[in-house]
Order: C-alpha cells, then sequence, then structure tokens
C-alpha cells in the first residue's frame, strides 16, 4: 500500500513532534499510533454506545410491562421455591449424566 502524504501546519507538527519527542518515537510512527488509538477509541465508543441502547431499550419493555401490567414484588417463598427447583434439576441433570 503507498504511504499516505498529509500536509500539516506549524502548530500541529509541533503537537505531533513535542507527542513523538515524548513517546520515544519517531514523527511517522507517532502519527500513525495516535491514528490507531483514535480509531480504537471510536470503535469502543461506538461499541457503549450501542450497548448503552440495548439496555436502555430494555428498560423500556421493562417500564412498559409494568405500566400496562403492574409491578408485583416477588416473596421470598416465591423466590426459594425458584431456587429449589434449579438445584432439583440440577441434580436429576447429574445422576442422567453420571
Amino acid at each position: 500500500m503507498p504511504p499516505v502524504s498529509v500536509a500539516l501546519a506549524k502548530p500541529e507538527r509541533a503537537a505531533f513532534a513535542s507527542e513523538a519527542k515524548r513517546r520515544g518515537l519517531g514523527l511517522s510512527t507517532t502519527i500513525r499510533t495516535l491514528a490507531f488509538e483514535r480509531i480504537n477509541d471510536l470503535r469502543a465508543q461506538r461499541q457503549r454506545d450501542r450497548a448503552m441502547g440495548w439496555q436502555l431499550d430494555r428498560l423500556r419493555a421493562v417500564i412498559e410491562r409494568i405500566d400496562t401490567d403492574g409491578f408485583r414484588e416477588a416473596s421470598q417463598s416465591e423466590i426459594d421455591a425458584i431456587f429449589a427447583d434449579a438445584e432439583q434439576l440440577d441434580r436429576s441433570t447429574s445422576k442422567a449424566s453420571g
């Protein structure tokens, strides 16, 4: 792939040169590294934005369900029964496979 040439004004070139010196790298290597770092930051931000959107959609669905069906808190005995059923299922699965 052919190299890319970018014209830089003096202030930008000085900023890159300063960063290159701080990192102990050449100017071109520093510009390339900074470009890759920025691309990775943008990708990570897009991923966080998608995750937040997904979480907000789920939250809105829960709120809509609560608004439609109301909210009922589970009793401790209901919670205990769910875990007891899961433990019973685990035991029966273990016996069948072992």
